[in-house]
């Protein structure tokens, strides 16, 4: 599996040159169990990652929770001007939480996608920061095209990066996408649904133009969990779309801005 090879790397190497080292309480063991009995150390963290079963990863919409282990949409509640300063990203406003944005450059990592779509551009910095992602993690950069209706809002620093596109596009009406511009879009593809208007119809749309193995995000709107939202994700269950929980469940179950809807195609 990708996401452990660095794990598988490290073992091979430390066993291979300082073997003593990887026994409990050996240097690259990290080991405090002197202090703390129940801990971890890396040997056996490495070693649960290389054996993990992850048979399990990827799960349908119908058979998880809803419940999240804690709410990271509280943070913009906070009343300090550091906590009010930080989301951005470059000086421009970023507005994702500390999880996703963690999770976001490892599902980069992992996916390679040639093509980022972005719905909802605000200020420009999220579509910034993932052509910044972009450009360091993939080994043969692709694009990000980000839409939205209020493109005058983008900051002229964000529309300067070589892989980053604005499109202007009232996304109430998916028939306003450039049918001709998404058939053409390498993949795989990494969406991120980010404008919170018709997110149901606008799916449906773009899911004709993706192959298996794409990534489908939705932010937000799933944490509202009324019959809209169990509705549309029965029909993304439907056409063929698992949640990948190594990323709704990285900090914890749905500890991110998109419950359950960290979703790849079949």
């Amino acid at each position: 599996m990708k996401l452990a090879s660095g794990y598988k790397a490290f073992w091979d190497a430390a066993h291979e040159n300082y073997p003593d080292q990887m026994k409990p309480d050996g240097l690259l063991d990290q080991g405090w169990r002197e202090f703390i009995p129940d801990w971890l150390g890396m040997f056996d963290t490495i070693s649960n990652v290389l054996n993990a079963d992850d048979s399990g990863r990827f799960a349908k919409p119908s058979d998880r929770t809803w419940m999240s282990s804690i709410f990271p949409w509280i943070a913009d509640k906070r009343s300090t001007k550091i906590g009010a300063l930080a989301k951005t990203y470059k000086g421009l406003i970023l507005i994702k939480t500390p999880f996703d944005l963690a999770l976001y450059p490892r599902l980069i990592w992992e996916l390679q996608p040639r093509t980022i779509i972005e719905l909802g551009s605000y200020q420009g910095g999220s579509g910034l920061w993932f052509a910044d992602n972009m450009s360091v993690l993939c080994d043969n950069p692709g694009e990000v095209h980000s839409f939205d209706l209020y493109t005058k809002c983008v900051h002229e620093n964000a529309t300067k990066h070589p892989l980053l596109t604005f499109h202007q596009i009232d996304l109430s009406d998916a028939a306003n996408f450039d049918q001709n511009l998404l058939m053409k879009l390498p993949h795989p593809w990494l969406v991120i649904d980010d404008a919170h208007v018709k997110i149901f119809s606008i799916f449906s749309h773009l899911n004709k133009f993706m192959k298996s193995g794409d990534y489908y995000v939705i932010e937000d709107n799933p944490v509202q969990v009324n019959k809209e939202i169990i509705d549309g994700f029965q029909m993304i269950e439907d056409s063929g779309f698992l949640i990948d929980t190594y990323y709704t469940d990285a900090f914890g179950i749905n500890v991110t801005c998109a419950p359950n809807a960290w979703l790849r195609k079949s």
